[in-house]
């Protein structure tokens, strides 16, 4: 049962795990010196970047599927066979690593260090 099916749900998606680099400028900016707004900057920075990566590799399962609606690309792959990480590998290399960027894992904990 889904409560909300709207056809642009991965756009949606996207514009609210975007908001997390506002609240690192804006902590930057809150101190009020100017190396740590240049740390924040370089840290938003990173994320944007590999929000760019994650942007790319879900354009490629949106062609595969054929639609923007997360209930429409979940339907697509009911079977293990039709399963995009499997034809679409590269791909899920690349959101894979992107994802451990994203969440500031290791290797990509460089904000933290």
């Amino acid at each position: 049962v889904v409560a909300a099916d709207i056809d642009l749900s991965l756009l949606y998606l996207f514009a609210v795990s975007s908001l997390g680099v506002y609240g690192i400028i804006l902590a930057g900016w809150s101190s009020n010196s100017r190396y740590s707004f240049m740390g924040a900057v370089r840290s938003a920075a990173q994320m944007i970047s590999y929000e760019i990566a994650m942007g790319f590799v879900i354009l490629g399962v949106c062609l595969c599927s054929g639609s923007l609606s997360l209930t429409t690309i979940v339907a697509s792959q009911c079977y293990i066979a039709s399963w995009y990480a499997l034809p679409l590998l590269p791909l899920f290399v690349v959101f894979f690593v992107s994802i451990l960027a994203e969440t500031n894992r290791a290797p990509f904990d460089l904000p933290e260090a």
